[in-house]
């Protein structure tokens, strides 16, 4: 199987969104960043009673709504900051070989992606999971890494469920 297509800055953003999410240590790290930390917004009115004379409940509401705000916006935060991250990566010459036009080849090897900058090969042994996102499937080949084949790529559902199904079933195959 073969196909063509560009990823875009876009691409790249989503796996790193979904792997935030993913991931168990990054998903670790963004419960404590957006839950466990934003709790000092509820501690902190305790302090500041004992040094001002505006009251308690003031404090408690103003710091309960910014909790509440944190937790909430936290997320779309979250991604202006990896979108920034990535745009000023971009911009800056790195990774270009992950934004532009591949070629990818699935065959009884393995995945070959090719791109005008880089050539990849995976063994199907080499692949650690096959995940999906609404708009993506990922082969992570590292715990951080992996191949982004985005579904605008596919003429139907019935071949993205052809290429899902054999990549499944040769990795499989190889697992221990």
């Amino acid at each position: 199987m073969n196909f063509n297509y560009e990823l875009n800055k876009q691409d790249l953003i989503d796996f790193n969104m979904f792997h935030i999410t993913y991931s168990k240590l990054t998903r670790r790290t963004f419960f404590l960043q957006r839950y466990i930390i934003s709790l000092s917004f509820l501690i902190l009115p305790f302090f500041l009673k004992e040094f001002t004379s505006i009251p308690f409940v003031y404090w408690i509401f103003i710091f309960g709504l910014l909790y509440v705000y944190w937790v909430v916006y936290f997320p779309k935060r979250l991604e202006k900051i990896v979108t920034k991250k990535i745009t000023a990566m971009l911009a800056g010459g790195k990774n270009q070989s992950v934004v532009g036009a591949h070629d990818l080849s699935v065959s009884e090897e393995g995945i070959v992606d090719k791109s005008a900058q880089s050539e990849v090969r995976t063994p199907f042994n080499g692949i650690e999971d096959i995940v999906e996102d609404k708009n993506h499937i990922f082969v992570y080949v590292s715990s951080n890494s992996a191949h982004i084949i985005p579904y605008r790529i596919f003429a139907d559902e019935g071949q993205k469920s052809e290429l899902l199904g054999f990549l499944k079933e040769k990795r499989l195959a190889v697992s221990p």
